[in-house]
């Protein structure tokens, strides 16, 4: 078994941590392979975190989403067991709503019950009302053996004693009799249908089916409650409490399951298998027999239709603080949805890189440093494609480049990852506030609009409707074949920007090619004076004198991003400021320490230098 190759030694010195890392590396990996993954049966993962590790998915086999989050580690002499709470959140119209509880079903029915699921760990009520068992987790790495297990009940049943009324209209309706049943939802149904994906990805990556199952129930248990809030648990005649358990590599598992069964009164089901004999009847499809050969097929049958599998490529640009990283949020967002897995590669001008660190979501982010990738840093836009490639299959991959890029400077470069990449399009997001003071005073501003094969008009809201008629006019004054479209916070549907998929329509792959014989030398952010300023602080700075500070900022300095202390808050602040207009919010990226602004515009050092920040706005 590859356990050893995947997990070599140390990852367990903390079983918390440990049990985590193992998860999310049988998740991770399975995810990021879109054939394999599209097979297993997943069609979504997106990371939930907020102490522990938690996940939303999305499979084949359900109309909801689960959530996966980490509960707690035990060790012992030889093995570690880690517990994962498993919950369902159904489709608002779904039809497994009518046997949840009542105050399930009206959760399902509030406007925030999706957003409250993109990030249900944040939700205890929600995880407590629509959890359905849990995922177990042994390993043993001295004897090289892992035992995945699932722990449900049959039917979840919920008794109202004194029944649920509802006052309508100065009438009290009955909506559960006294001592009738409120929720009686079959749980261990709906969590064996995420188990049978997550079994087969740890097939998937242990390149081995199961040496080991076991199945057995025992007696289970009902919950009643009461007009006062009250509830207790009774036995059920109607429910029971069911096991599953599949082993990977070397023997020991019954050993290791003895306590856990002789504990429990079997009723009626005890099924035990081991490698030699035939498989039982009943678990002889099971997709995790044979998933360690999903990869192979895969491959064979893209080989054949003549599928191309290599990810599209979109260059994101647009000047100082247009919203590009916001754009990317959302395009991430809209391709999780879709089973879609995103790599982005950025680069800043500055001395750090604060974009990959403002950036929520689980994929690779290649950060290129100290240039931009119009000028200097060609060789590493293919070496960071070259090493996302080699570490993932990604769907797509977004180069979103600094602020004072210019992308005419970037096209012929492109031809030397054609055969990795399939080149899409330049996508340009416009500062609706400021690009016409940008276009005036900035070349590459203007150069961004003219290489630009879409063009989106950010910050709508903020605009007249006669301002957003008179950035039109110029933008397509500038560039006549560009479709503009226009956004608030970025968000668009991707959709609208790109629609269809390019592996649909290979010709789309080629909007940019008419700009490719365009062997002008194209300005860049020195020829317009531009360049970039960090400065970093030791202590936490006074709130009132900071945006006292930002409201007088010279004119040449046109961006400023980083992250503070200050005085009277307790978690770090984000600052971002363009062309006068500037917002602070708090910062929740615990592995980033320091504390810094970056200063971008002309005369930059100079501006920067001349006035000792750190001095002007420390606390008293």
């Amino acid at each position: 078994m590859k356990l050893r190759q995947l997990y070599p030694g140390g990852l367990l010195s903390s079983p918390d941590g440990g049990m985590q890392e193992l998860m999310r590396g049988f998740l991770v990996r399975t995810n990021f392979v879109p054939g394999v993954r599209h097979v297993i049966g997943w069609r979504g993962l997106k990371e939930s975190s907020t102490g522990v590790d938690g996940w939303t998915a999305k499979i084949k086999a359900a109309a909801g989403i689960f959530g996966l989050y980490f509960c707690d580690s035990r060790k012992s002499k030889e093995w570690i067991n880690g517990r994962f709470a498993l919950c369902y959140f159904p489709d608002p119209q779904e039809a497994l709503i009518e046997t949840c509880s009542l105050a399930a079903g009206a959760y399902t029915q509030q406007e925030d019950y999706l957003p409250h699921i993109r990030d249900f760990l944040r939700y205890p009520q929600l995880c407590e009302l629509f959890h359905i068992g849990v995922v177990t987790l042994d390993l043993n790495m001295e004897n090289n053996a892992l035992l995945l297990g699932l722990e449900s009940v049959s039917d979840q049943r919920l008794v109202a004693q004194d029944g649920v009324s509802l006052d309508r209209n100065g009438r009290s309706v009955e909506l559960v009799a006294p001592g009738g049943v409120d929720q009686n939802f079959p749980a261990y149904a709906t969590a064996l249908a995420f188990f049978r994906v997550l079994a087969a990805s740890f097939t998937f990556n242990l390149q081995e089916p199961p040496s080991f199952l076991r199945q057995w129930r025992h007696p289970g248990k009902e919950f009643v409650y009461d007009a006062t809030g009250h509830h207790w648990e009774r036995p059920s005649v109607d429910s029971q409490e069911e096991r599953l358990c599949l082993g990977y590599g070397n023997d020991g598992f019954t050993t290791l399951l003895q306590k856990r069964i002789s504990t429990a009164e079997t009723c009626g089901r005890d099924v035990c298998w081991q490698k030699g004999p035939p498989i039982p009847t009943a678990f002889k499809e099971e997709p995790w027999w044979k998933s360690h050969h999903i990869s192979d097929y895969k491959t064979l049958d893209k080989n054949m239709l003549g599928i191309d599998e290599r990810p599209q490529l979109i260059v994101l640009t647009g000047f100082l603080g247009s919203g590009k990283t916001s754009f990317l949020q959302h395009f991430i967002e809209y391709q999780v949805q879709r089973n879609r897995f995103v790599a982005v590669i950025q680069n800043e001008i500055g001395e750090i890189g604060l974009d990959g660190k403002l950036l929520d979501h689980d994929y690779a982010v290649t950060e290129i440093d100290e240039g931009c990738v119009c000028c200097s840093l060609i060789g590493n836009l293919k070496t960071a494609i070259h090493q996302i490639l080699l570490r993932f299959h990604p769907d797509a991959i977004v180069l979103e480049t600094t602020g004072l890029a210019n992308p005419f400077n970037l096209l012929d470069e492109l031809s030397e990852v054609e055969e990795w990449v399939r080149f899409d399009s330049i996508t340009t997001v416009v500062d609706g506030l400021n690009a016409l003071k940008s276009i005036e005073m900035y070349a590459v501003a203007s150069d961004q609009i003219k290489a630009a094969d879409i063009l989106l008009i950010n910050k709508e809201d903020l605009l007249t409707k006669r301002q957003l008629q008179k950035i039109r006019r110029q933008l397509k004054t500038i560039n006549p074949a560009a479709p503009i479209l226009t956004a608030r916070h970025g968000d668009i549907n991707p959709a609208l920007v790109y629609g269809v998929d390019p592996q649909d329509e290979p010709e789309v792959t080629g909007r940019s090619k008419r700009q490719k014989n365009d062997h002008q030398v194209h300005c860049s952010h020195a020829h317009d004076g531009l360049s970039s300023h960090k400065i970093s602080f030791s202590e936490p700075l006074d709130k009132t004198l900071f945006i006292e500070g930002l409201k007088s900022i010279p004119r040449g300095i046109f961006r400023i991003k980083g992250v503070v202390d200050f005085t009277d808050v307790d978690k770090p602040q984000l600052v971002q400021y363009v062309g006068g207009r500037f917002e602070i919010s708090e910062f929740e990226n615990p592995k980033m320490t320091e504390r810094f602004l970056v200063l971008i515009g002309q005369e930059i050092e100079s501006h920067g230098e001349r006035i000792d920040w750190p001095k002007r706005f420390a606390a008293p």
